[in-house]
């Protein structure tokens, strides 16, 4: 478990007076695509907690994000429990946004707060309602399926679609509009034409290479097709 201590005054004392020998630096990607990497400090220290023995000291990853010009350099000091190296403990905290994204993400765009039968309604207190386990996990468990798979069906598009949300990939191309044809052999998706319909020509040919059955469909083979988009003329 990592978590970002507290920055009281004393604690933030004893983690500047650490000798400049101990800091390691390390290099990390800018803010932004283009930006220059910014260099962060990285020393491993010893904290002793509120009402704690020395013996108890839990183990700290000081980070000191070196600031250019003549602002302060940034302190960013994390108590942990991990075993792993400095900058593995730093790499695996600095994805705790996406984590609290891919939430965001599954209570707006994939409905996770709507859990059927996530009460037990004969629980002796309405007020106070009993929370079945069963249904909880496993509408969270297919909630997080979901997000995986549409996260590798964006970084299967062709252009810069990967780490596109669900509602924006559900907007794009979930429910597209077309036509089916059946076959004695195959049942033909060709989707109706729309903006940006490119990017889905790396999909569509992996799906079509194969060679998927149907077997509530008498195991016909499912080949899907794009409409081509009419040109606009130039000029009048």
């Amino acid at each position: 478990m990592t978590r970002r201590a507290c920055r009281y005054p004393h604690r933030r004392r004893a983690w500047k007076a650490l000798d400049s020998g101990l800091f390691v630096p390390h290099q990390e990607p800018g803010p932004y695509v283009g930006a220059a990497a910014r260099e962060v400090r990285l020393a491993e220290t010893l904290t002793v907690l509120k009402d704690e023995s020395p013996e108890q000291a839990v183990r700290t990853i000081v980070c000191r994000e070196v600031v250019r010009g003549p602002k302060k350099d940034r302190w960013h000091p994390l108590l942990t429990t991990s075993l792993g190296e400095v900058d593995e403990v730093l790499g695996l905290f600095r994805l705790r946004p996406y984590h609290e994204q891919a939430y965001r993400v599954g209570v707006y765009d994939e409905s996770l707060d709507r859990v059927p039968c996530g009460y037990d309604q004969q629980s002796p207190d309405p007020k106070r309602p009993r929370w079945p386990r069963g249904p909880l996990q496993r509408i969270g468990w297919l909630v997080a399926l979901v997000y995986n798979a549409v996260a590798d069906f964006a970084e299967a598009l062709e252009g810069d679609c990967a780490g596109c949300q669900v509602r924006t990939l559900r907007r794009m191309f979930f429910n597209r509009p077309g036509q089916l044809y059946a076959t004695p052999e195959a049942l033909i998706v060709c989707l109706d034409p729309f903006a940006g319909q490119e990017a889905l020509v790396p999909v569509i040919d992996a799906v079509n290479v194969a060679g998927h059955r149907l077997p509530w469909l008498d195991n016909r083979r499912l080949v899907m097709s794009l409409t081509p988009r009419q040109q606009q003329r130039a000029g009048p």
